[in-house]
């Protein structure tokens, strides 16, 4: 009777144990794994799924703007009344990873191609004729009001360009509108001398721009921004009067997301 008491008892005690606490605290640490069988047919733990992050994602943007009436303001840009127009292709990429979501702030660096300039007919310089200089930077023929009236009069200059050296900060979407800031450097070469008749063909350049990009983050969307841009030979001509305009640019912003990518150590073979 003893006996078959003590088994009783030792049956209970095992099926609470089995059924309470310790199950639950064996079967945490294996519910997170999955169960499968290896070929012999033994029960073995599945590895963990491999972590997986998104990588950086790099966009197109194909932009263009104009602006008029450049301002006199000194060393960033000294001749008046100019007209500038600008079509640029833009390549941006994030620095690092950023949010999968698309819509997280970051910094991006960006390279602008620009196969189209148009500037406004050169300013005659009068430097070296004997004529009372305007400034010690700008010593033109006053232009004539009537040919200025016309953006880019016939005979125009045309060039083309590279801006290699660009920095955007993105910030975090609000909907359908996320706000950036950048600066950008480069060089514009035209087919004759810019902005004065004694300046250079070549020219470096610098901007600073401000905007927003309208559309659903991580898809095709429109950008509005207002860059001010300077332009200047850096004194490796007969004259650097230096050109400042503020440009109003719309464009057509496209990201292009690379595919996941499995950045988990690889399992050890078996």
């Amino acid at each position: 009777m003893r006996r078959r008491l003590a088994s009783v008892f030792a049956s209970v005690i095992a099926s609470v144990l089995v059924s309470g606490p310790l199950t639950g605290m064996l079967a945490r640490p294996l519910a997170a794994q999955e169960a499968v069988r290896d070929s012999s047919g033994v029960a073995v733990a599945a590895a963990p799924a491999p972590a997986t992050r998104r990588a950086p994602a790099s966009g197109f943007e194909l932009w263009g703007g104009v602006a008029t009436a450049s301002p006199q303001w000194g060393l960033l840009g000294e001749t008046p009344g100019m007209s500038l127009g600008l079509i640029a292709l833009r390549w941006s990429r994030p620095f690092g990873d950023i949010a999968s979501t698309a819509t997280a702030g970051h910094w991006e660096w960006h390279a602008d191609l620009v196969p189209v300039a148009r500037m406004s007919a050169p300013l005659v310089s009068l430097r070296g004729t004997g004529f009372p200089c305007t400034t010690a930077a700008l010593c033109v023929l006053a232009p004539d009001p009537a040919v200025r009236a016309d953006w880019f009069p016939p005979g125009s200059p045309w060039g083309v360009g590279f801006a290699p050296l660009g920095i955007t900060r993105r910030f975090a979407s609000r909907g359908r509108v996320a706000p950036f800031l950048g600066v950008t450097g480069g060089a514009l070469l035209f087919s004759e001398r810019v902005p004065t008749t004694k300046a250079a063909r070549f020219n470096f350049t610098a901007s600073a721009e401000a905007g927003v990009r309208l559309g659903p983050p991580g898809e095709p969307g429109l950008t509005v921004a207002y860059r001010f841009h300077h332009l200047s030979n850096a004194g490796t001509a007969g004259e650097n009067p230096g050109l400042a305009s503020h440009l109003i640019t719309v464009g057509v912003h496209r990201p292009r997301r690379s595919p996941e990518r499995d950045t988990s150590p690889a399992r050890p073979s078996r």
